[in-house]
């Protein structure tokens, strides 16, 4: 592509063309020399205009060069390009009808709307908004319902800028099923009360594909089967189409059934996601670490995510990570495929399914002895280049109690000689009370340290409150439990 500023000359001096001589043209006047063109608008984003001349050239030009007529005209074309068909609109409306929500609003796209407007239309609630990433989670009551059947937890994901990516909702699996926040009958009888309710989760599991499907073949047809996802996460699928959407269902034995929202040309590439090299994500990740004068050092724009009512603080904790290295993943689906019955995630199995993951992607997860060294020196060597480590540790009321303290005084403290030499003489009698104690297991993430006060930075999976907070070295090393993990290069 070619930069406007050396050609504008050229373009609006010399290749004048007729309105009609470019298809579903668009005239442009340039301010500081007057001249017209009539032009094919290729993009509009962040204030620059790229198109084509009838010629086939491709030129960029800000659009503060040009006339305030061209840009209304610029507007008005955009409007129409974006303006759905009648069919799309009534086909949309009957969609919303099957779904028993508005998920389609006036563009009958999602993918041509923010994320934040989608999920307010949903009434699903803001999660995270970073840089380059957000998400929007509802833990949903026993009587929701989303295509006939009740999904336990449904998420809007987004890129940068805001812009929808995908749609993920996790109907009967078996982390819920039979537990005390969902039994299966029970929502069953409220979704379905003239059904009898399914005997057991692969019951439940077939009959939630089974309505879900019905559904949308009202709407849109048969579906087609396909595969979906990359290598160990690969699956099969069935698929439903409307314009540049594309509805994956999917229902696994034992498992769960689960439902993707995702464009057209991704389930055309069958879930395959663009490939970012080390050295690209190196450059990428470096940028998100903060530092301030007095020593702070910590990881910024790692998406957060609420692990909920089931207390899926290791399946929330690895989705972060995963995601925030650039790596498609979905909290409820991991920790599905690592949880007994009735709940209860089993770490290690969690970290294999996730390194098969991480390894499709390039990436690699290592295992970490933090029981042995949790030391800044240690954990600087991957937080200075952007990497956060996951933590397992013990998250006890003492710890709780000092963390929560100390994060909100810290917030006011101006002589950090002084506060260091505070929270050192705290730590030397608080640290050996909770060291004995086994309870309270749970893993989160240190994504940051300061060498002067020999503090470390927690990050928990319970929402924006405990995003960021500090701890004392010592404290922190007195309630690790175990080892720990990097989503690594």
């Amino acid at each position: 592509m070619k930069t406007a500023l050396p050609f504008l000359l050229a373009v609006f001096g010399v290749l004048c063309t007729p309105l009609e001589s470019v298809a579903e043209s668009v005239t442009i006047t340039q301010k500081a020399s007057g001249k017209s063109i009539a032009v094919e608008v290729v993009d509009i984003s962040k204030g620059v205009l790229t198109f084509k001349t009838a010629q086939g050239r491709q030129f960029d030009i800000p659009v503060i060069q040009l006339t305030q007529d061209s840009v209304e005209r610029l507007k008005e074309h955009v409007s129409k390009a974006e303006a759905p068909s009648a069919e799309m609109l009534e086909k949309a409306k009957l969609i919303n009808e099957v779904v028993g929500h508005e998920l389609f609003g006036e563009k009958a796209s999602i993918w041509d709307e923010s994320a934040a407007d989608v999920a307010k239309r949903l009434d699903w609630k803001l999660e995270s908004r970073k840089k380059d990433s957000s998400s929007y989670r509802l833990y949903t009551d026993l009587d929701y319902s989303f295509l006939g059947a009740h999904p336990y937890c449904v998420t809007l994901y987004g890129g940068e800028g805001d812009r929808p990516e995908r749609m993920s909702l996790v109907y009967a699996n078996k982390g819920d099923f039979g537990s005390r926040l969902g039994m299966g009958p029970d929502h069953f009888k409220v979704i379905h009360p003239d059904r009898e309710p399914p005997g057991d989760l692969d019951e439940a599991i077939s009959v939630d594909a089974e309505v879900i499907a019905e559904k949308l073949t009202k709407a849109l047809g048969e579906g087609e089967a396909q595969y979906y996802g990359e290598k160990e996460d690969k699956r099969k699928v069935q698929r439903w189409n409307h314009g540049d959407h594309a509805f994956l269902l999917s229902s696994l034995e034992g498992e769960y059934t689960s439902l993707l929202v995702v464009p057209a040309e991704d389930a055309d590439a069958q879930g395959k996601v663009k490939f970012v090299g080390d050295s690209e994500l190196r450059k990428i990740q470096i940028t998100n670490v903060m530092t301030s004068e007095n020593g702070d050092v910590w990881i910024d724009n790692i998406p957060m995510v609420d692990q909920g009512p089931k207390g899926y603080c290791a399946p929330a904790t690895f989705e972060r990570a995963m995601r925030y290295m650039r790596i498609p993943a979905d909290m409820y689906l991991l920790a599905t495929a690592a949880t007994a019955p009735g709940g209860g995630t089993n770490t290690s199995k969690l970290s294999e399914d996730c390194k098969r993951i991480v390894r499709s992607k390039a990436r690699r997860i290592k295992e970490l002895e933090l029981d042995e060294d949790f030391e800044i020196k240690n954990l600087r060597k991957f937080i200075d280049k952007g990497v956060p480590v996951l933590w397992q540790m013990r998250s006890l009321s003492g710890y709780n109690e000092v963390a929560n303290n100390r994060s909100q005084q810290r917030e006011s403290v101006t002589d950090f000689d002084k506060w260091a030499q505070e929270i050192k003489t705290e730590a030397e009698y608080k640290a050996p009370e909770l060291q004995g104690i086994k309870d309270a297991y749970h893993i989160c993430m240190v994504i940051g340290y300061n060498e002067k006060t020999r503090e470390v930075a927690v990050s928990d999976s319970w929402g924006p409150r405990y995003e960021l907070r500090w701890v004392h070295e010592d404290i922190a090393r007195s309630v690790t439990s175990r080892g720990g993990f990097v989503i690594d290069f």
